[in-house]
């Protein structure tokens, strides 16, 4: 007959069993924390937040900016008579006075670089304060930042001459083309990859009568030495679902992943080393009013008549064009930013952020006027900046907003 064998053990104290009680105690607790973390992360995820406080109100440099662009740690503020870059903290982390009458910029990661568009002058950061300053030979019309501090510069010669040169951070030249207005067109704007070797530029040309685009796509690495002035691709809007596409935004979404933003369609371009043959094309209906991309997703906002009145969505797609998921919204917001899993939307007076395929995060009015907005924290805790004010909001699940 068998029988069910039962072993019980006396905790005796013994080194052995205070090793094992020691051992079971410590996993346990382990688990414990384990639990905890992932029951606030969870609920940090899923909270609606109804209310918000303003913690902190900082008065900053410029009052009235140009533009304002996300860089590692806080924001880059650029206007006629300087630039600062703010951090999370709303403390400026160094700024650089110069004088333009037209200024355009660009940022990624700590680099960031300021030119006149119409002028000649050209201020390469390295994100500590250090500028080098460089006067160009032609106008500037466009400037890209990698994140290795290399600056693709978009200048125009006049005389059908038109230029695109790269710049070391040290203000040294790296590389140039020359083209010319009546073979390629007039350049439009330009894309330098993380890595600093890989550049797409747009264009639009005339077609008789017709308005067509025009992608060139250069390579400056080891690939590249191969090709006449590091040319491994071009790509017509002819060649795609909308002919009279004019693709006046590119962008570098990933070192090898090229997003071309026109008013009737997306293209996608795989560019490890040269051009691929094919784009994914993403076509819509509407117009696009705004768009926003991340090392994860791409989103537009579109406008388009509904039944008589203006219906506003936002649609979001991964990296490789595949749709994640649209949302109908209720009004135009003029700021719309992604982060993380965070979609930010916002104008004058109104906050909008959602989870990406999740809930609603906040949704509801501001009482200070809104220019742009980042996160601090990655949950609650947002900068809100104004043309010339700091603000940093912590959204509330309850109480009075203040």
């Amino acid at each position: 007959m068998s029988e069910d064998r039962q072993v019980t053990r006396e905790y005796t104290g013994e080194p052995r069993d205070r090793r094992i009680f020691i051992a079971v105690a410590a996993i346990v607790v382990i688990a414990a924390i384990g639990l905890i973390a992932w029951y606030i992360h969870r609920r940090g995820n899923t909270t609606t937040y109804t209310g918000y406080d303003v913690v902190k109100s900082k008065q900053l440099s410029f009052s009235a900016v140009y533009g304002m662009i996300p860089i590692k740690d806080g924001v880059l503020r650029y206007a006629r008579d300087g630039v600062e870059a703010v951090n999370t903290a709303g403390e400026t982390m160094w700024n650089v006075a110069y004088n333009m009458a037209n200024p355009v910029a660009d940022a990624r990661g700590r680099f960031a670089a300021v030119g006149d568009s119409g002028g000649v002058s050209l201020y390469l950061l390295d994100g500590t304060g250090k500028v080098n300053q460089v006067t160009t030979d032609h106008k500037i019309v466009k400037v890209a930042v990698s994140a290795n501090g290399e600056t693709a510069v978009l200048m125009d010669g006049g005389d059908e001459n038109d230029y695109m040169t790269i710049y070391h951070i040290d203000g040294t030249c790296a590389s140039e083309v020359n083209t010319k207005s009546t073979v390629n067109g007039f350049p439009l704007d330009v894309a330098i990859s993380e890595n600093g070797a890989k550049v797409v530029v747009s264009y639009a040309y005339f077609d008789g009568d017709e308005l067509r685009s025009r992608l060139a796509f250069f390579n400056f690495g080891d690939v590249g030495k191969s090709y006449i002035d590091g040319l491994v691709g071009k790509a017509e809007s002819v060649e795609t679902a909308h002919p009279d596409n004019l693709y006046a935004d590119v962008v570098f979404l990933t070192n090898n992943r090229v997003a071309v933003f026109g008013d009737r369609s997306v293209l996608l371009y795989e560019m490890e080393e040269i051009q691929s043959m094919k784009p994914v094309e993403i076509s819509y209906s509407g117009s696009v009013k705004r768009f926003a991309y991340s090392s994860d997703y791409f989103g537009l906002l579109t406008e388009k008549q509904d039944g008589g009145r203006i219906a506003y969505s936002v649609s979001l797609y991964d990296t490789k064009g595949k749709a994640v998921e649209q949302r109908e919204l209720d009004s135009y917001y003029s700021g719309f930013r992604i982060e993380g899993r965070d979609v930010i939307l916002y104008n004058d007076i109104s906050l909008y952020i959602y989870r990406v395929k999740g809930n609603d995060k906040y949704k509801g009015g501001i009482s200070k006027t809104i220019s742009y907005v980042y996160a601090i924290d990655g949950r609650n805790r947002f900068a809100v900046i104004s043309d010339n004010q700091y603000n940093e909001v912590k959204l509330l699940t309850g109480g009075e907003t203040r």
